[in-house]
């Protein structure tokens, strides 16, 4: 009999610490899947003008990661992304009017009846001060104009999104500030410790 699949997604907000876990959770035999955010063609135009280009930049963004997903069930049955289409539905809350948030709505709804259950949602929250600090030391150039009124916004967009989610999905929460499992060894194995006890009770 074949292993269910195990569909984990990592949301938080930007610089939160999603590649970094999802890399981690290689050593639990989860094959991570990245997101391509430089394949999307109005990444950068969204910077330049996100007003003008939010449709466009968020519907993409979806798609994108839905065949990322639907292309990486034909390989592997568990698999972790460091993006979520619950994220994706936040920034979509944030940057797009109610008109073009219903077609978004449909969209997201129909991608995501064509993908298994997702087993597992990791919430990475991290405060966006923090979130600011990281994004100044990796030096995206893309990313310069962010200020911290928009991560407050995405994040709390998020929290509203998991709330919803919470009753009906397996949720572990992660304060990726304060927690540092890039650098701290014991945080680490305890992180990927319950990640993989979550995984065992779904």
């Amino acid at each position: 009999m074949k292993e269910k699949y195990k569909r984990i997604e990592i949301c938080g907000g930007i610089a939160s610490g999603k590649t970094t876990l999802a890399r981690l959770l290689r050593r639990s035999q989860v094959h991570p899947v990245f997101e391509r955010f430089r394949a999307n063609p109005f990444y950068l135009a969204f910077y330049r003008d996100p007003v003008g280009t939010a449709f466009e930049t968020e519907i993409t963004f979806l798609l994108q990661h839905y065949h990322q997903q639907k292309l990486i069930t034909q390989r592997h049955r568990r698999f972790c992304s460091d993006f979520s289409l619950v994220l994706d539905h936040a920034y979509a809350c944030v940057t797009l009017p109610r008109d073009q948030l219903r077609i978004f709505r449909l969209i997201l709804r129909k991608v995501e009846s064509n993908l298994p259950s997702r087993t597992l949602l990791i919430h990475l929250a991290c405060s966006p001060e923090i979130e600011l600090q990281r994004i100044r030391r990796r030096h995206r150039h893309a990313e310069r104009t962010i200020k911290v009124d928009y991560l407050e916004k995405i994040n709390a967009a998020l929290a509203s999104r998991i709330e919803n989610l919470s009753r009906a999905e397996k949720l572990v929460v992660i304060d990726s500030g304060t927690a540092d499992f890039a650098h701290d060894r014991r945080i680490r194995t305890a992180v990927l410790r319950r990640v993989t006890k979550a995984l065992r009770d779904v």
